[in-house]
């Protein structure tokens, strides 16, 4: 074989690995990025539908002097009654405030919240 030869096809299956070499890397680059898009995109997308369809109940525990207990009501009672703000909770750290005539509730996930009221002396 003449040397030139040689060198010609050995410099051509040089490139040839090389740019393989580099297209499998390429590839592998652009996958990662596409899963880890992908992934990211779909937690966005669930993150936002969990926020829209949050599940807040609301319970209104009534103080009952008869059976001396708390009983849940469908509504807020509206006159003759105190709102008690240190025994109102929400389980899961929902901020719950008292205005006027209705209750407020923020929160960012689903979350049950128990309003206290007794009657005024």
């Amino acid at each position: 074989m003449k040397k030139n030869g040689f060198i010609s096809t050995t410099l051509i299956y040089t490139f040839f690995v090389i740019f393989l070499a580099l297209m499998i890397f390429l590839v592998n680059s652009y996958s990662k990025n596409r899963f880890m898009l992908n992934e990211y995109k779909d937690k966005i997308k669930n993150d936002f539908a969990e926020n829209n369809n949050l599940d807040i109940n609301l319970y209104f525990m009534v103080y009952n002097e008869k059976t001396k207990e708390y009983e849940v009501e469908y509504n807020m009672p509206k006159e003759g009654y105190i709102y008690k703000d240190e025994y109102s909770y929400c389980k899961n750290g929902s901020v719950m405030v008292k205005k006027e005539d209705r209750i407020e509730v923020k929160a960012n996930k689903k979350d049950s919240c128990y309003a206290y009221f007794e009657k005024e002396l």
